[in-house]
């Protein structure tokens, strides 16, 4: 009878559901808490120390390093968690300004791409524009990219972005006729938004961008480009439409540019 007695009491002992909760449902919440609390999880019990390296989204805003000691180093800091990390990475945000080093970026991008990285956000709101770094044209399986405050300069051993859905490009200069070249090497992007892009651009640079349904192109008006959008025929708008079969939106917003219909 005790034996019995001991065995019914051990199948309605209290389960420790948190600690035993499937890697995959783990790695979902802790994508959905902020970076810092995502970490802090570390704490809750002696299972879950290390159950943060499970995250798959990373998304540092300058307000996450407010509470870094002063002898932290902010890059070496986004350096070590990534090396902590043992699954793929599917999201990286990041916004900073003070103290970035191109050639650290560079590192955290080729180590992205072997992670699997599919949304990616590069940041930079201090100017001067700076080269963006080469690596991040090894991410092939992007399909959400945003850049701001960043010169392009394709590589020679750059083939497209096969996969990606979005592009968001603010203030963002592409060296000499590489922006056409750059676009039609997006063959399935579907979303286009251009904000004070400092590269000249013409209605047929879209042509193939046959399943484009979103396309917003906008200057601000404390814009400091030197040379404002000149639409130079009352007819540039309905060419540009013709080229987008699929085209849902548009937004076209030129606060202090010139328009010359004829």
């Amino acid at each position: 009878m005790e034996l019995i007695h001991g065995t019914q009491a051990s199948n309605f002992a209290p389960q420790d559901f948190i600690s035993n909760m499937p890697d995959k449902v783990v790695t979902n919440i802790l994508d959905r808490l902020p970076l810092p609390h995502a970490m802090r999880t570390s704490v809750l019990s002696r299972k879950w120390r290390f159950k943060w390296t499970m995250l798959s989204q990373l998304v540092f805003y300058d307000s996450y390093f407010w509470n870094l000691r002063k002898d932290e180093n902010r890059l070496r800091v986004i350096s070590r968690l990534l090396l902590h990390l043992r699954g793929p990475i599917t999201k990286f945000v990041l916004y900073i300004d003070d103290g970035l080093n191109v050639e650290d970026l560079n590192h955290w991008t080729m180590f992205l791409s072997r992670k699997g990285i599919k949304d990616l956000t590069i940041g930079k709101r201090n100017k001067p524009l700076v080269k963006l770094p080469t690596h991040l044209f090894t991410c092939l399986e992007l399909k959400h990219l945003k850049l701001s405050n960043w010169c392009i300069q394709l590589p020679t051993t750059f083939h497209g972005f096969p996969n990606l859905l979005s592009l968001e490009l603010l203030q963002v200069n592409f060296e000499s006729g590489k922006f056409e070249e750059f676009i039609t090497l997006c063959p399935v992007l579907e979303i286009l938004k251009m904000s004070d892009l400092r590269s000249k651009v013409k209605p047929d640079d879209f042509a193939k961008l046959a399943n484009l349904k979103t396309l917003s192109l906008t200057t601000t008006p404390f814009s400091d480009i030197d040379e404002p959008i000149t639409i130079t025929s009352s007819n540039a708008i309905f060419e540009l439409l013709g080229f987008l079969p699929k085209l849902q939106e548009l937004q076209l917003s030129f606060p202090r540019c010139k328009v010359t219909l004829s």
